[in-house]
């Protein structure tokens, strides 16, 4: 799981023009008023337009709104959410109807011909998915994308955030699939609480085999996200690629770093860039959004001291 920063003021006003376009003014009014009957009393702050504040809340405020209606106001928000009705999911009232199914509309608008799957990932600077940092996300055409939106919140038991954007989080098909809609709670990658450098660290164990465990430890609601997404069995597939990284490493001793600095200074090569033609360039926060197992890369080159 990898870190994702917020989106630029450009990009919120263009996701707030497409949610407009797709919900009366009249209907986001009803919603307003509403939803004030559940959620935390210092969530609207006067602004110009309280729908928009919503829509694009920042993930603390989603967050604390949540935990609100979950130990205060559940039913209050299930009565003006739901019909009564015996069913086991009831039939959810005419406006709070509006703002789920408009998720499907909205997901398929396009600006200047890319559709919001695609500007949503590229906006956030993805390339892989930030949840399992494995698997590839970028778009196949303009309108084609590889990622998913993942509601963070589950729009069937929260419709009031099915449109919020920094409740859509840009996923490949297996994590979103595996995640669903488990009751766990998760951990998002918009969460700035979290220590990512220290909270989540990737290392490894090798048995008399040769065989390499990948080992995740993972502090907080990061934990949930390992169980709930099985990140942790999703990556035992890569013990080869360690085992390769270990063993270059140890190629790498001295004497062979004194021989190739010997051979390759002679074309004024460095140290630091002989160390990127040996285990490919540093990775960095900026890159691994953008390369397949970046943060588990990132710990072990610290672990065996190859980047300092």
């Amino acid at each position: 799981m990898i870190e994702l920063e917020s989106y630029s003021d450009t990009f919120k006003n263009e996701y707030w023009n497409a949610v407009g376009k797709r919900i009366k003014a009249s209907t986001r009014r009803k919603i307003v008023d509403s939803c004030k009957k559940y959620m935390p009393p210092d969530f609207f702050t006067g602004s110009q337009d309280e729908f928009q504040s919503l829509i694009l809340a920042p993930l603390e405020k989603l967050i604390a709104a949540q935990a609100y209606i979950a130990s205060k106001t559940i039913k209050i928000m299930n009565q003006e959410c739901f019909c009564n009705s015996n069913r086991k999911t009831p039939p959810m009232r005419g406006m709070y109807k509006t703002i789920h199914d408009s998720y499907s509309k909205l997901a398929g608008s396009v600006v200047g011909g890319a559709s919001l799957r695609v500007r949503i990932v590229r906006k956030a600077g993805l390339t892989v998915c930030p949840y399992c940092n494995r698997d590839y996300i970028n778009c196949r055409a303009e309108n084609v994308s590889g990622a998913q939106l993942d509601h963070f919140f589950n729009r069937s038991t929260f419709p009031l955030f099915s449109v919020c954007l920094y409740n859509l989080i840009p996923v490949c098909g297996n994590c979103n699939r595996v995640k669903s809609s488990k009751s766990l709670t998760f951990a998002s990658p918009f969460d700035s609480s979290i220590n990512w450098a220290e909270d989540l660290t990737f290392s490894y164990q090798r048995n008399a085999l040769n065989e390499v465990e990948i080992i995740i430890d993972a502090k907080g609601n990061l934990e949930n996200n390992m169980q709930g997404m099985r990140i942790r069995e999703a990556y035992q597939i890569h013990g080869d690629e360690v085992l390769a990284l270990i063993e270059k490493q140890q190629m790498y001793n001295r004497t062979q770093k004194d021989e190739l600095q010997t051979m390759l200074g002679r074309v004024g090569l460095t140290d630091l860039e002989i160390k990127k033609m040996v285990f490919g360039p540093e990775i960095t926060k900026e890159t691994m959004r953008t390369k397949p197992l970046g943060k588990m890369m990132y710990d072990l080159h610290k672990e065996l001291k190859i980047y300092n």
